[in-house]
């Protein structure tokens, strides 16, 4: 990446517009004032325009890109519906740089999210290369399935105790007429 920047310029001064501002309380009608304003502001604008014009543009451009692989090892997402999930180690293994231009040619099709996703046998096998015994994919299976588990229960308790909010809604009020109906009669009597 490289970068060519090379601008100072003051920051716009609003004591001066101010300044400017209070000259204009000299003049007779309001009309008189705000177009003393806009002058001000037209002239303050003025300088601004002819400073642009006279420094350098600000210019960023990308001429490389670096592309690092990660080895990829053991997870514990529990979001992953079968089998053992993946998770890219910390440090890379392998780094390449090529030009913008090269890689934005030689690139494929965008992917969809389900070509994304790796099916569970292609996981089960990379673990395997890297060394991950069966039986701690298993282990790792097992702490997902009760992760989802408890989630789920925790949904369904909330779940009930909404449906319980809504009954009582529903049932208060009418429970409150009766009672107000029957103190009435009562009174009544």
């Amino acid at each position: 990446m490289t970068s060519d920047v090379t601008t100072e310029e003051k920051p716009f001064d609003r004591r001066q517009l101010l300044k400017r501002n209070k000259s204009s309380k000299r003049f007779g009608s309001f009309g008189e004032s705000c177009r003393s304003l806009g002058k001000s502001l037209r002239n303050i604008f003025a300088g601004k325009d002819k400073k642009d014009e006279e420094k350098k543009s600000k210019r960023v451009s990308f001429d490389t890109i670096e592309i690092r692989e990660h080895n990829l090892t053991l997870g514990d997402n529990p979001s992953c519906s079968h089998g053992p999930p993946l998770v890219m180690e910390w440090g890379h293994s392998g780094r390449y740089e090529m030009s913008l231009d090269d890689y934005e040619e030689n690139r494929g099709e965008r992917r969809r999210d389900r070509q994304l996703a790796i099916p569970r046998h292609r996981r089960e096998s990379i673990l395997k290369k890297s060394g991950v015994t069966r039986s701690e994919m298993n282990t790792v299976v097992r702490e997902n399935l009760e992760i989802r588990r408890e989630n789920s229960n925790g949904v369904k308790k909330y779940l009930a105790r909404q449906r319980l909010i809504c009954k009582a809604k529903k049932i208060i009020p009418v429970f409150i007429r009766r009672r107000g109906s029957s103190s009435k009669e009562q009174t009544a009597q």
